[in-house]
């Protein structure tokens, strides 16, 4: 008889403490994370740009469409709460890429009062999983607007070839959240496979180049990121998900189109060359690494000193910058001696408000 009242206790006790736990152990808080390039309906880069508001409002209306099908599939699966991140930077920096005020209610939109990285700082302990929406392939293939990070620069870590799905995936494993599922065109559906063979993915377009995609019937990329989203979510509650794990130290290789960039990248602290196009370097961290890199590619890319660099290679060049390091050269490079054409406008307003990457 007391072995019989003591099990009715713990029975009773373990049914207070389930009716006591927050209903989020139930409907986990998702995260997703937006980018542009792997839209449904976005065909060419205008449609990514701000600087073409008439294209750029087309693959607003489509981001828009995608994002709300993902969030539809997921409450349909058993979600609570869902933040969305802007993860793209088409240079629109008075509001995210996402119509917010046709987002779909159920989600709500990560305003912050401080700047973040949706890949870094934007993710937390408090999300359970990770959905990645409009991804696109890594550089150097026929995926449609491939890249990572960057413009054709090749990002390796430990071997792999990386995605920015694969940085989300891998920043997220610090906290011990998966990233359960992404849409995007044919060509990163596959680059993600052996990496994350549990992950739920959505063709939403097919990929005809790097410059050209080809959309899929009305409505049907809709449907199929609602389902993935749907089996995503059930598979997630289920317990089918593992965070993406790679081994520390984590090995860094990134490779660039020319020498004048890896240069450029070489002079980040740390980083070392690796042959003629590339960097590389290791750290026992992983953001500490993907911050580094950033700061890499940052050099890589600055157009002037990358100009500078190469003129100072040639004799004629060289001469060149020597006539002009006392007159003109000096006034571009020293703002207050500068030409009042060249003199920069007023600052923007300060921002109150940050959503990501713009």
């Amino acid at each position: 008889m007391r072995a019989f009242r003591d099990g009715m206790i713990l029975v009773i006790f373990l049914s207070l403490f389930a009716a006591l736990t927050p209903a989020s152990t139930n409907h986990p808080k998702i995260l997703i994370i937006y980018d542009m390039e792997g839209v449904s309906g976005v065909t060419h880069y205008e449609m990514l740009w701000f600087q073409r508001p008439e294209e750029y409002a087309k693959g607003r209306e489509s981001l828009t469409s995608d994002v709300n099908a993902a969030i539809r599939g997921l409450v349909a699966g058993g979600a609570g709460p869902i933040w969305i991140q802007d993860g793209h930077g088409s240079g629109n920096v008075n509001e995210p890429d996402l119509l917010v005020d046709k987002m779909d209610s159920h989600a709500k939109f990560d305003f912050r009062s401080y700047d973040f990285d949706p890949y870094n700082t934007g993710i937390d302990g408090s999300v359970a999983a990770i959905v990645c929406i409009a991804m696109h392939a890594h550089a150097n293939t026929n995926g449609f607007m491939a890249h990572t990070v960057t413009d054709r620069i090749s990002y390796k870590i430990n071997g792999v070839d990386f995605t920015e799905t694969h940085i989300v995936a891998l920043s997220a494993a610090r906290w011990g959240i998966p990233v359960i599922m992404v849409s995007g065109d044919q060509v990163l559906g596959e680059e993600l496979k052996p990496d994350f063979p549990e992950l739920e993915y959505a063709v939403v377009k097919t990929a005809k180049s790097r410059a050209l995609a080809e959309v899929l019937p009305e409505g049907e990329p809709a449907k199929r990121i609602e389902a993935a989203a749907k089996r995503a979510m059930e598979k997630f509650l289920g317990g089918a998900y593992r965070p993406y794990y790679l081994q520390p130290p984590y090995d860094f290789q990134l490779g660039f189109q020319n020498w004048q960039q890896a240069n450029g990248a070489a002079t980040a602290p740390g980083i070392q060359k690796d042959g003629d196009l590339g960097v590389r370097y290791k750290s026992t961290n992983f953001i500490d690494g993907y911050t580094l890199s950033l700061d890499a590619l940052r050099r890589s890319s600055d157009s002037l000193q990358v100009l500078i660099r190469i003129l100072s290679q040639d004799p004629e060049g060289k001469k060149y910058l020597d006539q002009l390091s006392d007159t003109f050269w000096t006034r571009w490079l020293t703002p207050d001696k500068a030409a009042p054409y060249m003199q920069p406008g007023p600052p923007p307003p300060p921002k109150t408000r940050f959503y990501g990457d713009n």
